[in-house]
């Protein structure tokens, strides 16, 4: 691993819409309203180059999108891009790995890759006084990376690790077995990850054939968050990023139809889960740009507390069960039950679940004859609004954590603002529309259970 630049990421054997954290600031401290204060210049080869102010500290960051993503990819070259963008970090023409590493250690700044099915970003942060330094840096890891031999051999074996996950994990085996199943034939099928299908296409030399597409000014984009002067910014930066040239290839425009969701249960076994269970309930979910997308995720957070004091505290059928969103161009929506105890009982007690929340009522404690106390979803809604607000705003306090917001942003939707919209329509959203979102999406919608338990298990679920 190199330790310098971060931890890269293996397998995501769940879902990777994108790849941005949630992000910074507190909700008190910023206006729900979307600030469009972002300031947008071209470089000299039409690279956007999109700059959004902040004088509270003197971080900057700074980050280099690609788009298209997997849409320039195959089944069998899943994850290609996530290894070329990781091997960016380790060394390039001007700058040996042992270079990066000491200049990194000098310097304290921080090189990290990121891939999503959307594209992916290469980023950097550090202290204003160092950036002239680190810029170069940067833009040579960027266009330039060296695929250091060593350290390529070093990525292989943590992906050969987090695939070998796949057969000893449970938890890794629901996931990949949950995706695999319901992406076949989808487009979805290719993954920014590498998968056990495309670790043999994982090589150098398909990394530099890749890199040569990737190296095209109408795919690029910058952002950067921190105190910028941005028209001495894009000077800069048409010194190295403003030279990459416009190719001519045709671009990549790839339909993604909503996910559907139908067929039986699906139950694999490993000596791993003995004695207990893990399983997931999937759904169709809201896209990115559906308008139940606020609602559901109100929703999932309250079905999530209902689904606690069901299944886990009136039951005891499991250690954690939860309920959560995915929200992508094809949008998925899941239940999931944690190390599960009770498996002859456990998906009657989600249902259970499922119809006292769509009755209209959340859970608050219980009473002494051990009887729920219970409240309206219009009682308990301001509170899950602002829960929401406050996970949203208050995870990260980093100049990256923004960029990355915003490169989400640029990539799903073709402006840096909307994805922050979000806020927003959680504010509108109404207890009708909750209930509504709920029957939609999780009652009415069809569904499909997967699980992983131990040999002697699976014929004891009761679906």
């Amino acid at each position: 691993m190199n330790k310098l630049f971060g931890k890269h990421s293996v397998i995501r054997v769940l879902f990777c819409a994108a790849f941005v954290a949630t992000v910074c600031f507190s909700a008190a401290a910023e206006s729900s309203a979307v600030q469009r204060d972002v300031q947008v210049v071209q470089l000299a080869n039409g690279v956007p180059l999109y700059v959004k102010k902040n004088t509270a500290n003197r971080i900057l960051s700074l980050a280099v999108v690609v788009k298209g993503g997997t849409d320039y990819l195959t089944k069998d070259t899943s994850g290609l891009e996530n290894a070329l963008f990781s091997m960016m970090t380790y060394g390039s023409k001007d700058y040996s790995y042992e270079k990066l590493q000491q200049l990194a250690y000098e310097m304290n700044f921080s090189i990290a890759p990121s891939s999503s099915r959307e594209g992916s970003m290469l980023s950097m942060s550090c202290i204003d006084y160092y950036f002239d330094r680190v810029l170069p840096v940067f833009a040579d890891a960027f266009i330039n990376p060296t695929y250091n031999e060593a350290q390529y051999k070093t990525l292989m074996m943590n992906y050969q690790q987090g695939l070998q996950q796949l057969q000893t994990d449970p938890e890794s085996m629901l996931g990949y077995t949950m995706t695999e199943t319901l992406f076949k034939g989808h487009p979805y099928e290719v993954s920014s990850s590498v998968k056990p299908d495309s670790i043999g296409s994982i090589t150098i030399e398909n990394m530099r054939k890749l890199h040569d597409a990737d190296m095209d000014a109408r795919r690029i984009m910058v952002v950067a968050v921190g105190n910028f002067d941005a028209e001495r910014l894009a000077q800069q930066l048409n010194g190295t990023i403003g030279k990459i040239k416009r190719q001519s290839y045709e671009l990549a425009s790839r339909t993604v139809p909503p996910l559907s969701v139908s067929g039986g249960p699906v139950v694999v076994t490993s000596d791993a889960a003995a004695g207990t269970g893990y399983l997931q309930k999937a759904y169709a979910g809201p896209s990115y740009y559906s308008d139940d997308l606020a609602a559901a995720y109100i929703a999932s957070a309250m079905y999530d507390q209902v689904l606690f004091n069901v299944v886990r505290e009136k039951y005891g059928a499991c250690y954690t069960p939860s309920s959560s969103i995915l929200p992508m161009k094809a949008g998925l929506l899941d239940v999931y039950i944690y190390k599960a105890s009770d498996l002859a009982g456990i998906v009657k007690y989600e249902k259970e679940a499922q119809d006292f929340f769509a009755s209209g009522k959340v859970i608050d404690g219980k009473n002494a004859d051990g009887t729920f106390v219970t409240a309206s979803v219009a009682d308990r809604l301001e509170g899950y609004k602002n829960k929401y607000v406050n996970s949203f705003y208050d995870s990260s306090v980093t100049n990256s954590a923004v960029a990355g917001r915003i490169a989400v942003s640029l990539l799903e939707f073709g402006d840096p603002y909307t994805y922050d919209e979000i806020i927003d329509r959680i504010q509108a959203v109404t207890a009708d529309d909750v209930t509504r979102a709920f029957k939609k999406y999780w009652v009415d919608n069809p569904s499909r259970w997967f699980a992983v338990v131990g040999p002697a298990d699976k014929d004891n679920i009761r679906f």
